[in-house]
């Protein structure tokens, strides 16, 4: 008899090990599904966090951002593909319980990576700073 999947912490962290390289481009390649998504208004209260994660993964890419492990970039990759995948364990087409499950996986992942996107937060905060000129008066 198989075992039904649930999403929980093992469920995710299962999954996070099984991302690789190949999946970092799909999360770029699936850009417009995912902020598609986030339009829908169950995404409202996570939608900044998924979008900041999004631009983490961009700079990661781009090198702009200083050396992450590996463990954060796979868990937010899991992450995004896993909200992307309209037939996941719960298919996103069921009315509220479509989005539960990709919302849970989504708030695992936001307390494992917190500290590393508040600390890319601050990073970019900084940046900014540093790339703003000065007004001429």
């Amino acid at each position: 008899m198989k075992k039904k999947k649930k999403v929980d912490k093992r469920f995710v962290k299962e999954g996070i090990e099984t991302v690789s390289e190949t999946d970092f481009e799909t999360v770029f390649d699936k850009k417009d599904q995912l902020f598609a998504k986030l339009n829908h208004p169950d995404w409202k209260k996570y939608k900044e966090k998924v979008i900041l994660m999004f631009q983490f993964l961009k700079d990661v890419k781009q090198k702009n951002y200083p050396q992450t492990p590996w463990r954060t970039l796979a868990a937010m990759i899991f992450a995004v593909i896993y909200i992307i995948n309209p037939l996941d364990l719960v298919p996103d087409f069921i009315p509220f319980l479509g989005y539960l499950d990709d919302i849970t996986v989504f708030g695992f992942i936001l307390k494992m990576i917190n500290h590393d996107l508040e600390a890319y937060e601050n990073w970019k905060s900084e940046e900014e700073l540093v790339t703003e000129k000065p007004s001429e008066d």
